[in-house]
């Protein structure tokens, strides 16, 4: 009977210990070498976003033809479209917004542009929207064509829940430090993502990737073992290890970049090196790749070929989109 209750006891233990797991597994792990899509005309790529069949790239500093739009099967060029300027056609500082909408969405002068494709790859204008949310909007996370979430973050310490028509927002949810004024020195600074059924946001000090639905209730906090910097300020933030970095959400998946070094590291490795960890909707891990080539900043994801497309820092490789297959997707 004794040995019985000794066995219990190690299997209890067994279980808590199983459930407390803090470094869940991915079932599918494989190392990448980069691949590069050739771009045409001038360009120097920072945004992308994939609207299938279509890979749609921002540019920067150039005054005509910011947004170039190829066709994802031929990898042509097929149009451009935008000029800076301040008139009224032109925009002043455009943000190409990434999305699972069916459209294209540009911030700019504090409005939302909406533009849709049609089958030749030109863009058709559609509406130009303001919303009534007084704060910045570029980074905003569309989860419908008039309801989205921002993080506030150098004004205050909420993401917020807003409506088009609306100037307060209908939900808030706080997650860091409402006394720490400089953004990026607090130790749950991180970044946020949205589609029609989730709000999720990926931490950059810690390995933690918060799954929420759109009403900020937590359908699962996925966590890892981390070496969290204990001290961040303005001083040493190119110094200390970061986690995740940018990410891309899909209908499918979220795709996350995980640094594991510094910010100055990874540029001494020529930016080489990281790695995308791959999470259903749910928070399950389902697959890393080790990306030995350069790593993309903001990237986007076709879902239908599960290929990896953005562009590498400083404008590397000059001319291409750096391109990564991620076998084993379904």
């Amino acid at each position: 009977m004794r040995n019985f209750y000794y066995i219990l006891i190690i299997i209890c233990c067994s279980f808590i210990l199983a459930c407390n797991s803090v470094d869940p597994d991915f079932p599918h792990e494989e190392v990448l070498d980069e691949k590069l899509m050739p771009l045409q005309g001038i360009t120097n790529p920072l945004r992308v976003e994939i609207k299938y069949p279509f890979l749609i790239l921002q540019n920067i500093n150039l005054k005509d033809s910011i947004f170039h739009i190829y066709d994802l099967v031929s990898q042509d060029l097929k149009s451009t479209f935008g000029r800076m300027g301040e008139g009224p056609d032109e925009f002043i500082l455009p943000w190409l917004i990434q999305s699972q909408l069916s459209d294209i969405y540009i911030g700019d002068k504090h409005m939302f542009y909406r533009f849709s494709l049609n089958k030749e790859g030109q863009p058709m204008f559609c509406d130009v929207k303001e919303p009534k949310y007084v704060n910045a909007i570029n980074e905003a996370a569309f989860i419908s064509d008039s309801l989205f979430v921002v993080d506030a973050m150098y004004t205050g310490p909420n993401i917020y829940l807003l409506s088009l028509q609306d100037e307060l927002p209908k939900k808030s949810w706080t997650y860091r430090n409402p006394d720490m004024k400089d953004y990026y020195s607090d130790s749950n600074m991180g970044r946020l993502y949205a589609n029609q059924s989730r709000i999720i946001f990926c931490y950059g000090y810690k390995k933690q990737i918060d799954f929420m639905d759109i009403d900020f209730n937590l359908i699962n906090s996925v966590k890892f073992k981390f070496n969290n910097p204990t001290f961040i300020s303005s001083q040493n933030q190119g110094d200390v290890n970061v986690s995740y970095v940018y990410s891309y959400l899909g209908k499918r998946y979220l795709y996350s970049l995980f640094f594991g070094t510094s910010w100055n590291e990874n540029r001494a490795n020529f930016t080489r090196g990281t790695f995308l960890e791959v999470f259903d909707l749910e928070g399950k891990p389902v697959a890393r790749y080790h990306l030995k080539g350069r790593r993309p900043v903001y990237f986007a994801v076709d879902e239908e070929t599960f290929t990896l497309y953005g562009a590498g820092e400083d404008g590397e490789p000059e001319d291409y989109l750096l391109m990564y297959k991620l076998n084993g997707l379904l």
